[in-house]
């Protein structure tokens, strides 16, 4: 039986490089992690997300918050650079498409790092839909992001499989009806799908 599939992509399709940047960032500016981490991550990360407020806008707080000399421009390059395809999950959304099941992403992400991400990498493509937070001015784990994406799939709830490297947000989708896998790896992914007979 085909099923929907959806990814998770910052920490699943790519490594997480949010936390990546994070780390580059704090390093290069000599800035405590843990405030690097509380601005991306807090409110001005999630306003950013879900585009409530510009790339430039983003920046600029930053930027003031941190009382660092750097530009937006390289602040970007720092954070869109520090993602990496995962090659084994790449792999597994191949086989996936190959034996038909249906392909959507649900992802908290910016315009500015899709666009970076999809122009180095093609990601976009590999996938049938699916939903970024800047788009539809809501993320995970908002239950309205899980059911704006359920009404894109073509099968109902109890037969899509939601995979997300964060355990907070499989919980909507278990509410819901999906089932989930939490990401480990892509071995460890690979194995679930097995078990949940999506292929041999």
């Amino acid at each position: 039986m085909n099923r929907t599939v959806i990814f998770d992509i910052g920490g699943v399709y790519f490594s997480d490089g949010t936390r990546t940047a994070i780390d580059a960032i704090a390093a290069e500016y000599e800035i405590n992690r843990d405030v690097v981490a509380g601005f991306i991550n807090g409110e001005p990360g999630r306003q950013y997300r879900i585009g409530a407020i510009s790339a430039e806008q983003f920046w600029r707080q930053a930027i003031r918050q941190w009382d660092i000399q750097a530009s937006a421009e390289t602040l970007v390059l720092i954070w869109n650079s520090s993602y990496q395809l995962d090659e084994g999950t790449v792999r597994l959304v191949d086989r996936l498409k190959s034996a038909g099941h249906e392909l959507l992403y649900l992802s908290d992400n910016t315009a500015e790092k899709v666009a970076y991400l999809d122009a180095k990498f093609a990601f976009v493509q590999k996938f049938d839909d699916g939903i970024f937070s800047h788009v539809v001015h809501c993320r995970k784990p908002d239950p309205v992001i899980y059911e704006l994406l359920l009404a894109k799939a073509s099968h109902p709830a109890d037969a899509c499989i939601f995979i997300d490297d964060k355990p907070a947000n499989l919980e909507p989708a278990k509410n819901l009806g999906m089932q989930t896998i939490a990401f480990k790896n892509s071995a460890h992914l690979e194995s679930s799908l097995k078990k949940l007979g999506l292929f041999d």
